[in-house]
C-alpha cells in the first residue's frame, strides 16, 4: 500500500501517522522490516520515538534542553524515550524530563495513549500494507512481485536522488535524466536470463524444464 493510499487504513497506525503527520512511515517500515531485518518490537519503539519527536517540535521545545547532557538531537530523542520508558530509570530524573515536557505544553500522558504496541504493528503490517509477518508462512507469486517491485523502485528512487547531486555539485552533466532499474534473473547453469514475471510464468529454467 502507497502512502497516497493510506486514508484507507483505518488502523491505529494509520490514524497516528495522519495525526502527527509521519510521511513517508509507511515506506520505512518496509525498509527497516526487509532492509535492516528489525523486529516487531523495533518497528514499534520507532514509531512511538517519531510521535513523540513531532510533539516536542510542535511545542518548539529544544531537545537538548529536555535531555541533559545530550550532545545532538536524534541523542536527545533518545535519552528522553529512555527515560519515559526504560526500566530502572531514576524516579527523580523521569518526573524532571516529564515536569519539563508539561510545561512547555508537550501532553505526556496523551503522546503515550497514542504509542503502539507490536501486536498493533502486527496487524498493520498483515492488514493495511499486506506484509506477511509469519516466520511460517510461505510466499506467494503476488507477495514477491510486490516485494520485488517495492524494491526496484526503491531503488530507482535512490540513484535518481543521487544522480540529481551529482548534477547539482557539477560532477556530471546530463539533461533530465531518466533514471531505470531492471530486474533479471540468470540461471547459473545456463546462463539464461528471465524477467521475474516470465520465470514466474515458467516455473523454472528452461535447462530444468525437464528434470
Amino acid at each position: 500500500m502507497t502512502e497516497s493510499m493510506d486514508h484507507r487504513c483505518s488502523c491505529k497506525v494509520g490514524r497516528k501517522r495522519r495525526k502527527y503527520d509521519l510521511d513517508g512511515l509507511n515506506g520505512e517500515l518496509r525498509e527497516r522490516r526487509f532492509d535492516h531485518g528489525a523486529s516487531l518490537r523495533d518497528l514499534a519503539e520507532y514509531v512511538n520515538r517519531r510521535m513523540l519527536e513531532t510533539a516536542i517540535e510542535r511545542a518548539g521545545l529544544d531537545f537538548t534542553d529536555v535531555a541533559y547532557g545530550a550532545v545532538s538531537p536524534d541523542d536527545a530523542l533518545a535519552v528522553v524515550y529512555e527515560t519515559l520508558t526504560g526500566d530502572g530509570v531514576p524516579a527523580d530524573r523521569e518526573v524532571r524530563v516529564r515536569t519539563r515536557l508539561e510545561q512547555r505544553g508537550v501532553d505526556i500522558e496523551v503522546i503515550e495513549s497514542d504509542w503502539v504496541t507490536h501486536p498493533t504493528i502486527r496487524a498493520h503490517l498483515n492488514e493495511c500494507l499486506e506484509i506477511e509477518t509469519s516466520r511460517s508462512s510461505r510466499i506467494t507469486p503476488d507477495d514477491s512481485r510486490d516485494t520485488i517491485e517495492w524494491a526496484r523502485t526503491r531503488c530507482a528512487r535512490v540513484v535518481d536522488q543521487t544522480v540529481s547531486r551529482l548534477i547539482s555539485s557539477g560532477h556530471v552533466t546530463v539533461s533530465d535524466p531518466d533514471i531505470s532499474v531492471l530486474i533479471r534473473i540468470t540461471c547459473s547453469d545456463c546462463g539464461q536470463t528471465y524477467r521475474l514475471s516470465e520465470l514466474l510464468t515458467e516455473g523454472s529454467c528452461s535447462c530444468h524444464s525437464d528434470t
